[in-house]
């Protein structure tokens, strides 16, 4: 019986060709806009793509359809996180998860970069002077020759070390443990107040895990100290972020670019907005006009896999 796919009405326009080349047989279901699909199209899906047009706007749409394919046994999703709730209800009920990791790394990477050259620049106070029309001279402070903890190892944490590197920084990689292949040093991550202590950036690019989340302590803030820069690009659930702001408001933390908080808006009124030396972006790191495509690649090439019955790209372990 002839696999269905659902995915939204833009994919199909985009890859339509390409997915008949791949999988002649194939056949669609499409969330058209905002529009309902029906209960015998629901029974219909067996496989499905949450593509990067669909998010935010029609995320819960989406979402809405793939909770009630009551036969879905694959769902590749454009993010390279899963640690959102939804993704364990998939996983819990047997439908295997592969997602897009990598697609999003050059951006995210380059992102962190950002964060470390506005603050080796102090970049947010600039933008306060030239808003007053102010003329505040100053000179900047250089990131060659500084050091840099990379935390994580995945497709985004290389990025950052050979970007790094490019920048004539020396990265040092903190992971769980060593395999012997990296290009860098590498510390592990039990040792991380101790690396933050030595090291003139900590750039975070850790996934959510029970292991992982509340990593960034108040006393691994202390440690990077009032010269040293800190970033996150992983999720705002990493950090203790109430240590953060005071790290910040107090003068303890150098300066801190961050593109994930806790929670996500947001809220107007928390005082991490008020302080100063700090870059926030919302959550946005990934989102340029290459990911999308880059994603769509990785489920067409994961699509020629299932076709042929060969193992799946970055499956997520159930």
């Amino acid at each position: 019986m002839a696999d269905v796919l659902f995915c939204t009405d833009d994919f199909a326009a985009r890859h339509g060709d390409r997915l008949r080349a791949i999988a002649p047989d194939l056949q669609l279901v499409t969330l058209d806009g905002d529009d309902e699909v029906g209960e015998a199209d629901l029974a219909r899906i067996t496989l499905a793509f949450f593509s990067h047009d669909a998010w935010p706007e029609r995320a819960a749409n989406y979402f809405g359809v793939v909770l009630r394919a009551d036969n879905l046994r694959w769902l590749h999703t454009m993010s390279a996180g899963v640690d959102s709730p939804i993704f364990t209800t998939f996983t819990d009920r047997g439908v295997r998860l592969t997602t897009s990791s990598g697609s999003s790394a050059a951006p995210i990477a380059r992102t962190a970069m950002m964060y470390l050259l506005a603050l080796s620049r102090d970049l947010p106070s600039m933008l306060r002077a030239q808003d007053r029309a102010e003329w505040n001279w100053h000179k900047w402070s250089e990131l060659g020759g500084r050091s840099i903890a990379v935390v994580g190892w995945g497709p985004i944490g290389q990025e950052v070390a050979r970007l790094a590197g490019a920048f004539d920084m020396v990265p040092t990689i903190v992971r769980r443990r060593a395999l012997g292949d990296e290009p860098h040093p590498v510390r592990p991550l039990s040792e991380l107040a101790d690396i933050a202590r030595t090291h003139d950036a900590v750039v975070v690019a850790l996934p959510l895990t029970p292991d992982t989340e509340g990593i960034i302590t108040a006393d691994v803030l202390d440690a990077i100290g009032p010269t040293g820069y800190f970033v996150n690009v992983g999720r705002g659930e990493l950090v203790d972020q109430p240590a953060l702001t005071a790290a910040l408001i107090e003068g303890r933390l150098g300066g801190a670019g961050i593109d994930v908080t806790t929670p996500e808006p947001l809220p107007a009124d928390d005082p991490l907005w008020a302080a100063p030396n700090l870059i926030i972006t919302p959550h946005n790191s990934g989102s340029t006009d290459g990911t999308g495509g880059r994603a769509d690649e990785a489920f067409l090439a994961n699509l020629e896999r299932w076709v042929a019955g060969a193992d799946l790209a970055n499956e997520v372990a159930p």
